[in-house]
């Protein structure tokens, strides 16, 4: 795959973290503004996000990955039920990301990482339903409808994207890529 992914960003598994990187982690997950789209949106001690890191060393099915661009801390990207033909990914964009306009190009950095690194067929995903902001964030990312698991919450959109749609698709939608370029050259440092 021919992904336009930019060397300015950078990702780095919550498991390799420097205490200072993972608290810094923390303080995002816990802005106001992040809490409020989660599907739980309760403060996180630091204690428990200490506990949820050193689980994560034990679970091959889950990679959490701190997004940087330019040095700058951009957002997460999570990854949970990782198996070999799907993902469920999920992401939060840190304020830095918000007021340069850099949602659509932090998420789309971080799709192309994962097709990239991860072995994986599809990425579903799901998201509150009246979050619009994010609805048109994944749809321009080429998400559509996906199947609700057995267990869904009937606050959310269950969502999915498939390698080869993003492949033959989203790569070469001319819009979306104009966007992107957009924003990185708004956003020069």
């Amino acid at each position: 795959m021919n992904a336009p992914f930019s060397a300015l960003y950078t990702f780095k598994n919550f498991t390799d973290l420097t205490e200072q990187e993972s608290d810094e982690v923390l303080r995002g997950r816990n802005d106001p503004e992040v809490r409020r789209w989660m599907a739980s949106d309760r403060v996180i001690t630091l204690d428990e996000h200490r506990r949820f890191i050193v689980l994560l060393n034990a679970s091959p099915s889950q990679a959490y990955l701190k997004v940087a661009r330019n040095g700058h801390f951009a957002g997460v990207y999570s990854l949970t039920d990782i198996k070999e033909e799907y993902v469920v990914g999920g992401f939060w964009v840190t304020d830095y990301a918000r007021q340069r306009l850099l949602s659509l190009s932090v998420v789309f950095q971080c799709i192309c990482y994962v097709f990239e690194t991860f072995p994986i067929e599809t990425i579903r995903g799901y998201q509150l339903m009246d979050n619009n902001p994010v609805a048109k964030l994944n749809q321009m990312l080429g998400f559509g409808p996906g199947e609700a698991p057995a267990n869904a919450d009937p606050r959310m959109n269950y969502l999915t994207l498939t390698r080869d749609n993003w492949s033959s698709k989203v790569l070469s939608d001319r819009k979306l890529l104009k966007l992107l370029e957009i924003a990185e050259r708004r956003n020069e440092d």
